[in-house]
């Protein structure tokens, strides 16, 4: 039944996203109540299948990739929901329905079950550790969605192309306002997770697994968010070479993801 709850969501969402792009072909500012219905639909319905997945497997869908994939999305989909409430912010819907739904839509060709791996770390300790780790990721993604609408924005404005874009994005101070936000929440979160779950390694395990997979890429992802931070508050940076950074470090922690899961394959990521 958890698989059907998440479908529906995958399918409202991805209707979202077609929603949102006709908007912004259109050249037409802000969304509908359509959106918001199929947004708040999509996050009752994906929270289903998160409850009926606990209740089926006495666990959190947090660990395997189709899991953890499913709760990302659902994280990226609250994001949007929220966002839904300021009506400067609901543009960057564009960016985040598809992201929620092509995340869902992974997990659910992946399959969304249980692995059967045993982890050392488990209860509520990894429970906490994973769930702070992916509102991090999470923040940042809506952050690296804000700076690239930022990015798009300035070089319509720049070459005068006073276009689609123009008309539907949020305003500059707005998505540099939401960028900087997004990467606090998400760089404060990263942080506790990372050290919640060193903390538990330090303890239980007398020292760090430093050629463990995940420690590297989690490290990487720590760093380039803290760099995308500096960049952000830094004076001798623009605005726009902030979210220059902010894109840039979001692509290249994305990339050396997925090359570690593709060409290592006793990699055990949460994701």
């Amino acid at each position: 039944m958890h698989v059907l709850a998440y479908a529906v969501a995958a399918a409202l969402y991805l209707a979202a996203s077609i929603r949102y792009a006709l908007r912004f072909a259109q050249g037409r500012r802000g969304t509908t109540a359509l959106v918001a219905v199929l947004v708040y639909t999509g996050v009752l319905s994906h929270a289903a299948g998160v409850a009926l997945y606990w209740a089926s497997y006495g666990e959190p869908p947090l660990v395997g990739l189709g899991p953890s994939l499913a709760s990302l999305a659902l994280l990226v989909a609250l994001a949007l929901a929220g966002l839904g409430l300021f009506s400067s912010a609901r543009a960057v819907g564009l960016i985040l329905a598809p992201a929620a739904s092509l995340l869902l839509l992974l997990a659910l060709l992946i399959g969304i079950q249980p692995t059967g791996s045993e982890f050392a770390f488990r209860g509520p300790w990894l429970v906490f550790h994973v769930s702070v780790s992916f509102i991090g990721y999470a923040g940042w993604l809506v952050a690296a969605a804000a700076a690239l609408m930022y990015l798009l924005q300035f070089r319509a404005l720049k070459h005068k192309h006073l276009g689609a874009i123009f008309e539907f994005f949020p305003p500059l101070e707005t998505l540099d306002r939401l960028s900087e936000w997004a990467l606090v929440i998400g760089f404060s979160a990263l942080t506790l997770g990372i050290a919640v779950g060193w903390a538990w390694t330090i303890r239980f395990e007398q020292g760090l697994r430093w050629g463990d997979p995940k420690v590297i890429w989690g490290v990487l992802a720590w760093l380039a968010l803290l760099l995308a931070l500096w960049a952000r508050f830094s004076r001798r940076r623009s605005t726009r070479q902030a979210a220059l950074w902010n894109v840039a470090g979001f692509a290249v922690v994305s990339v050396a993801y997925l090359v570690a899961k593709l060409t290592i394959a006793e990699a055990r990521f949460f994701l």
